[in-house]
């Protein structure tokens, strides 16, 4: 004997218990998964995100449309966090031009050939 589903087909007993099963094992997956949020830490923020900038080795202050050389000696590799606040470009293979675009903060992150990396703070006046 077996249950008759919504296409009109006949479906087994244990059909029934697996679709039965399936559907509970969803169900508390999904609240549990919703439950988390609330005690969960809130995410990191961004390195462009001007609430919580990571610590920084030096700030540079600039006005909106200014450009600075930084030299690096041995650099390997350049992040930026917010580029609508700051553009950069290598210039040469030590050298890295920032041009300020708008105002805000943001951070600039340049790693050595040796894997240390150097913070930057972005500040861009209006």
């Amino acid at each position: 004997m077996g249950h008759w589903d919504s296409s009109g087909l006949r479906r087994s007993h244990p059909e029934v218990a697996s679709m039965a099963l399936r559907f509970v094992a969803l169900t508390l997956g999904t609240l549990l998964l919703s439950a988390l949020p609330a005690g969960a830490k809130e995410p990191a923020a961004r390195a462009g995100d001007s609430k919580e900038l990571p610590p920084a080795d030096e700030t540079l202050t600039l006005k909106k449309g200014a450009k600075q050389v930084l030299t690096v000696q041995g650099m390997s590799r350049v992040a930026l966090g917010d580029p609508s606040v700051a553009d950069v470009k290598t210039t040469g293979k030590d050298g890295v031009e920032v041009s300020a675009l708008a105002k805000g903060t943001t951070t600039l992150i340049i790693w050595g050939s040796d894997g240390k990396r150097r913070t930057y703070r972005i500040v861009v006046d209006g």
